[in-house]
């Protein structure tokens, strides 16, 4: 009885693990003196409830354009060295959106969100997806000049 329960035992972890699925690499290519690289940092990296969805879903590098890492990068996924957040999937080596409209940091909150759920596995675009959450303002974060009173 033993030998069958470790042998199922077994036989399960073997196939759990390889049916599981790698994180998605997310990518932030910036210029050094970039007006977008605090807006990113204070909007994404430092809100808690986001940062902690990227940690537990993605791979998150940050790498400076104009590097030999940003020239690697590059040529590794074919792109042009531009600012942006770029989705890639590393088991199959593509790169699923790439965002370098970086004018608005909730585009980036929602396709982190978007991604983290994987609706792109689901059959739900990333422009559909973003189209319905501007709609009802998610991650839409309050300035002083939107303030009533």
């Amino acid at each position: 009885m033993k030998k069958q329960f470790l042998a199922l035992l077994s036989f399960v972890f073997i196939f759990s693990t390889a049916f599981s699925q790698e994180k998605l690499t997310v990518v932030y290519l910036y210029h050094k003196d970039s007006p977008y690289y605090e807006k990113i940092n204070s909007k994404i990296l430092k809100n808690k409830h986001l940062a902690k969805r990227i940690k537990k879903n993605f791979y998150f590098s940050k790498i400076m354009i104009g590097t030999e890492a940003s020239k690697t990068f590059v040529d590794k996924y074919n792109l042009k060295e531009k600012e942006g957040v770029y989705f890639i999937d590393p088991s199959s080596k593509t790169v699923l959106y790439k965002l370098t409209d970086l004018d608005k940091p909730c585009k980036c909150a929602n396709l982190i969100n978007y991604f983290s759920r994987k609706l792109y596995k689901k059959g739900i675009q990333p422009d559909r997806y973003l189209e319905m959450a501007e709609k009802i303002g998610a991650y839409q974060v309050k300035t002083r000049e939107d303030y009533l009173f």
